[in-house]
């Protein structure tokens, strides 16, 4: 067994509980993240952590080698705290490693596309038992609509993803 088989024992495709979270680099969920961190260790779950901000207009937030001809096959659908700094998101990659620091099987995805309906999307792929919602998603800015194509990203969860879905009040994210 290696280290990177001990630091994630259990493929995302295991019939294992699987809690998927939003979170953030700047840890404005740090509160959502910690409910998170909670169900997965009550559950014996893995953790994985979504960056709610890594989808942009401005491209694919994973390094472009992974995206070099012939290498699709080659993209990690979980990212471990080295793959996170080499995509320039070392703040998730230190979410990771707290996690794994309380005996949690924990990864991370950047994804690509934003919105609700990208991150159900993943939930599905990835056999998530439970999905954790900040509060604040209920509430997005007009730009984030538009970007996002949507105007509740909660709802296109909870309809996209047979998952449980938690949401996380505001007030616990101070």
């Amino acid at each position: 067994m290696t280290d990177r088989d001990r630091a994630n024992p259990r493929p995302a495709d295991s019939r294992y509980p699987v809690v998927l979270v939003v979170t953030a680099d700047d840890d404005r969920y740090a509160g959502t993240r910690r409910a998170a961190m909670d169900i997965a260790a009550r559950e014996g779950a893995k953790l994985l952590l979504y960056d709610w901000d890594a989808a942009t207009v401005l491209g694919d937030p994973l390094p472009s080698w992974w995206s070099a001809d012939g290498a699709a096959d080659d993209v990690p659908s979980e990212l471990d705290e080295a793959a996170l700094e080499a995509a320039g998101r070392a703040a998730i990659g230190e979410q990771v490693a707290e996690a794994r620091a309380k005996s949690i099987d924990a990864a991370a995805w950047l994804p690509s596309e934003p919105g609700g309906e990208a991150l159900a999307e993943y939930a599905r792929q990835h056999g998530a038992t439970t999905i954790v919602l900040p509060e604040d998603l209920r509430a997005t800015s007009g730009l984030e609509r538009l970007v996002e194509s949507t105007d509740d990203p909660e709802r296109d969860v909870e309809e996209g993803s047979r998952a449980r879905v938690v949401v996380v009040p505001a007030r616990q994210e101070a």
